[in-house]
């Protein structure tokens, strides 16, 4: 075998390949992220699952027993795989195209949990552990919104994901439930909860909606005591606020306007007042504070920039 493998190396030219891997065709064979992969084929039936964590159209190139070399691609090895065919040479898998893996983020993540291979700090999370960082992560997402830039938003979207996928996967190990679950509730919620796009619901004003949400809402639980039971606690005092008189308003519970001096009140004056012109008054102070805050810094360079 040691001259049919110095033969393959010279076919697929890989003489002076620094980082060469050879390995033989295996279930758990995974991708390389750096340098070249030969793998030997022993059993055709064990090459589609040596290949299933690499993209459908990662280019390969197979190696039969003339020591000839063709092109080819996952998908179409994997189908048409050649009987005089005893090696493949695999190219690495940059890791951001692990998005086309058949496991794609839940591969990743389940190899982050593995209790014997994985990520010590993933292995160690619980739910109550991470909260902070879903929390931090929300408001990342937040921050890349105001500042309008498309690619800083993937980026904290997919960080945010990420904690998605992990309490799912913690779940799923504590047999509870899996991605799959939480995937197919929002599907059929969102189906649920529009009648007027996928039944024979009418709702022509983004109100006419909130207001067919609100009823829906209250038709699936009705062990609710009240129309606010549900709104987080742990929300910002000005978001919490929104969002309670919001659902009480949807629900025929007006508020008056308060006369009174109180500072909590005027507070929620202000709050009712940014529903009325739908405005987030949490964006809004936060966008005030901001403009403030760059006012702020801009004196100090100022100051700086002037000789005492």
């Amino acid at each position: 075998m040691s001259v049919s493998l110095s033969q393959i190396i010279e076919a697929a030219g890989l003489e002076s390949e620094p980082t060469l891997t050879v390995t033989r065709a295996s279930a758990d064979q995974q991708p390389i992220t750096s340098g070249r992969l030969v793998v030997l084929i022993d059993d055709r039936s064990s090459v589609s699952e040596a290949l299933r964590h690499y993209p459908d159209e990662h280019p390969l190139r197979v190696i039969d027993t003339s020591f000839r070399v063709y092109e080819a691609t996952r998908t179409s090895t994997c189908e048409e795989l050649a009987p005089d065919a005893m090696a493949l040479v695999l190219e690495p898998v940059p890791l951001f195209d692990v998005r086309h893996a058949p496991d794609g983020v839940r591969g990743v993540m389940d190899r982050l949990r593995d209790p014997v291979d994985g990520c010590p700090w993933d292995n160690a999370q619980t739910h109550e552990s991470l909260r902070p960082h879903l929390l931090e992560e929300t408001y990342e997402v937040l921050e890349a919104i105001a500042a309008g830039d498309p690619s800083e938003l993937c980026e904290e979207l997919g960080d945010l994901m990420m904690q998605v996928v992990l309490h799912a996967k913690l779940a799923e190990q504590a047999g509870q439930f899996t991605l799959d679950d939480v995937s197919e509730g929002i599907r059929a919620k969102l189906v649920r909860r529009h009648p007027h796009v996928f039944g024979e619901g009418t709702a022509d004003t983004p109100k006419l909606v909130e207001g067919a949400w609100e009823r829906l809402k209250a038709r699936e639980r009705p062990n609710r005591e009240s129309v606010l039971d549900g709104v987080p606690r742990t929300l910002p005092a000005l978001a919490r606020a929104q969002s309670i008189l919001g659902r009480a308003q949807r629900n025929g519970f007006e508020r008056d306007a308060s006369a009174s001096a109180d500072l909590g009140e005027r507070l929620l004056d202000l709050v009712q007042e940014a529903r009325e012109l739908d405005v987030s008054a949490e964006d809004a102070l936060r966008d005030a504070l901001g403009a403030f805050e760059r006012g702020v810094r801009a004196q100090e360079q100022e100051q700086r920039a002037t000789p005492a």
